[in-house]
């Protein structure tokens, strides 16, 4: 069994197993669950599946029965304690890295498979699952921005030292009708949704998708991010703002507080701009997600201290807030 608090599942044969059916595909994931460092070779078995998933015994080995049937899944071992092998990859390119949780559940909650399970949806489980071969969270802080997104129109509030403070209004959120999602254009559910929202909106619904904002150097896909929309740096945008009225900058102090969300990015950077994603919630913890993990933290104590500094230096900044007002 894996111990690195994530397994691997190969994608293509993952669409093979949701073509026969959930129960196959739920009973897929399962049995990788229970694979070692091969990511091929497991003794979980239909108990298994009943223990993590609630399906049935007998459906779960009617499950493994077709993807035996399939070549997906090779009988090593039959009998009371029997062992598996599940056709994998040729290299690790073509592997999904999934955590734990998403058989194992998470704390007290339902996990997800088990929730996916019950709500007799096979698109929505298979959507989720190939989700994570777009989720790039130290590159891209979560999905990649050529799936979905939302979209801030920009005012600028006021200079500070060499920063400038900008207030951003929710514009738009748009999600791509290509790749994954193509042929979703015309879709539409019975909740109004459209698109591929038509399977992002309920896994958002299910607590499997998080929407998350970050300023970024530009609007582009590929702009680089700058610091997070987390509890601290939202906590140290307030201390900015109450700051801005106690020295003398009121109005800008309400412009501020008009807008969805603020941000300081360095003067240079002439086309900040803030972007909200998709992020999956259950994330495996690899070294891509320590990697992400540091450069989230390093980058909002970065911009805290920025704040912190600029709040305990009154008696220059109030005098130059002051000289911009009204302009």
């Amino acid at each position: 069994m894996s111990q690195g608090k994530f397994f691997a599942i190969g994608s293509e044969e993952f669409k093979e197993a949701c073509q026969i059916g959930m129960n196959a595909a739920v009973t897929f994931i399962v049995l990788a669950r229970g694979t070692g460092r091969d990511n091929a070779t497991t003794s979980w078995s239909a108990l298994s599946v009943f223990k993590y998933s609630g399906m049935a015994r007998r459906r779960a080995k009617d499950a493994i029965d077709a993807l035996v049937a399939a070549n997906l899944v090779e009988i090593l071992k039959s009998g009371k304690t029997p062992r598996y092998r599940l056709r994998k990859p040729d290299d690790d390119s073509g592997f999904l890295w999934l955590p734990n949780e998403i058989v194992d559940g998470a704390a007290n909650e339902v996990p997800p498979i088990t929730k996916l399970r019950e709500t007799g949806n096979l698109e929505w489980l298979e959507i989720f699952i190939l989700l994570y071969g777009f989720h790039d969270l130290d590159n891209d802080g979560g999905l990649t921005r050529d799936i979905a997104r939302s979209v801030y129109d920009r005012t600028k509030i006021c200079p500070i030292q060499h920063y400038i403070l900008y207030g951003f209004t929710h514009k738009e959120t748009t999600a791509t009708n290509g790749g994954l999602f193509a042929g979703y254009g015309k879709r539409e559910d019975e909740q109004g949704n459209r698109g591929p929202w038509v399977v992002l909106n309920p896994l958002k619904n299910l607590g499997l998708l998080e929407i998350t904002y970050y300023l970024a150097e530009s609007g582009d896909d590929d702009a680089e991010l700058i610091y997070p929309m987390n509890a601290e740096t939202q906590a140290a945008h307030q201390t900015l703002i109450d700051w801005l009225e106690e020295s003398g900058g009121r109005g800008f102090a309400l412009e501020a507080l008009a807008a969805d969300y603020i941000g300081l990015a360095p003067g240079h950077i002439e086309k900040a701009a803030m972007v909200g994603l998709l992020r999956l919630r259950y994330r495996p913890k690899t070294g891509k997600t320590a990697r992400w993990w540091a450069i989230e933290r390093e980058s909002t104590e970065a911009i805290v201290g920025v704040i912190d500094n600029i709040c305990t230096r009154r008696e220059t900044m109030g005098v130059h807030i002051k000289a911009f007002q009204g302009s």
